[in-house]
């Protein structure tokens, strides 16, 4: 069990509400029960009215989880397996797996209207704006993508992006080494913005010694965890925090 202090030192954010049945059905015990402090929302998933009213009745904070169109096709195809998730993003990007031409400009320009279309259908289905933006398998930390949910957290005064001021903690593994690449070519665009984040960011499944990584965390530091209820050892893990 980690120590009883380590919820004011992190928050925890359950990802993918709106993926399943059963990360609907979790996520909302979890948030109902307070383990949570911040919720991401794939709008083009299962969100029964009574699922939003539920979950706005939480008063949580409530994060847009951003999708490219081809993962919509794909996102039950790689369960559990963000690596090869996003060898499969860098494939389609660099062979230009995309319903829109190959250009750089073309690509980009499709990528910020389809996300401009998910913030919408976010503000019609919970009847106001995110507080927050993510990615669904951390597409928004490719660089040419971080720009433009920079530009889209400025123009619908969005005021969080997950990002890592200071970068990132936990486990080494290949995702994450990935994901600092990124955070080194996005870093100046971030610092440039007027968006804020947490100090720090992690998976959940990248902090092997939940209890280690509580005592290291710096006084005064947010460390925003996220995690994936669906998994049954993570939501019974959230459930004993």
């Amino acid at each position: 069990m980690a120590e009883k202090n380590i919820r004011d030192k992190i928050i925890l954010t359950a990802d993918d509400f709106g993926k399943s049945e059963i990360a609907n059905k979790n996520i909302l015990y979890l948030a109902k029960a307070g383990k949570l402090d911040r919720v991401s929302v794939i709008v083009d998933g299962i969100l029964r009215k009574e699922e939003v009213e539920k979950l706005l009745s939480t008063d949580i904070k409530l994060d847009i989880h951003l999708e490219l169109i081809w993962q919509k096709r794909r996102r039950n195809l790689l369960k559990d397996h963000t690596l090869r998730q996003i060898i499969v993003f860098l494939v389609n990007y660099l062979w230009g797996d995309w319903p829109v031409p190959t250009h750089p400009r073309s690509e980009k320009m499709a990528v910020k209207k389809e996300w401009q279309k998910q913030i919408e259908k976010f503000k019609k289905i919970f009847g106001r704006m995110p507080n927050g933006i993510s990615s669904h398998e951390h597409v928004h930390y490719f660089p040419p993508y971080f720009s433009i949910a920079l530009q889209l957290a400025d123009h619908y005064k969005i005021p969080f992006i997950r990002f890592g001021r200071k970068g990132f903690i936990g486990k080494k593994n290949s995702v994450y080494l990935i994901l600092k690449v990124m955070y080194w070519l996005n870093k100046r665009n971030f610092l440039r913005s007027k968006v804020s984040s947490s100090d720090y960011f992690a998976s959940l499944d990248w902090l092997e010694n939940f209890d280690e990584f509580s005592k290291k965390i710096e006084e005064g530091k947010k460390i925003e965890v996220a995690c994936h209820p669906e998994r049954e050892d993570e939501y019974n893990f959230i459930s004993k925090l």
